[in-house]
């Protein structure tokens, strides 16, 4: 699905993002674009939800 439609970013591609280390959303923005949009935003807090999901310890993780 499409999380940042401003750059058209997909969850698909900040999990990849957040596997390859990024830890904030700054971190997201600079590596795929997501977040970056001027006047937007709205991507914001799916990104966090996102980066605390798949940065968490392995044992909080969901279930694939």
């Amino acid at each position: 699905m499409i999380v940042c439609h401003c750059q058209v970013v997909s969850d698909k591609t900040i999990r990849a993002e957040i596997e390859a280390g990024a830890r904030t959303v700054a971190d997201v923005a600079r590596r795929c674009g997501a977040a970056t949009g001027p006047r937007c935003g709205a991507c914001r807090p799916t990104i966090e939800t996102l980066l605390a999901v798949y940065s968490a310890p392995e044992a909080a993780q969901p279930a694939a």
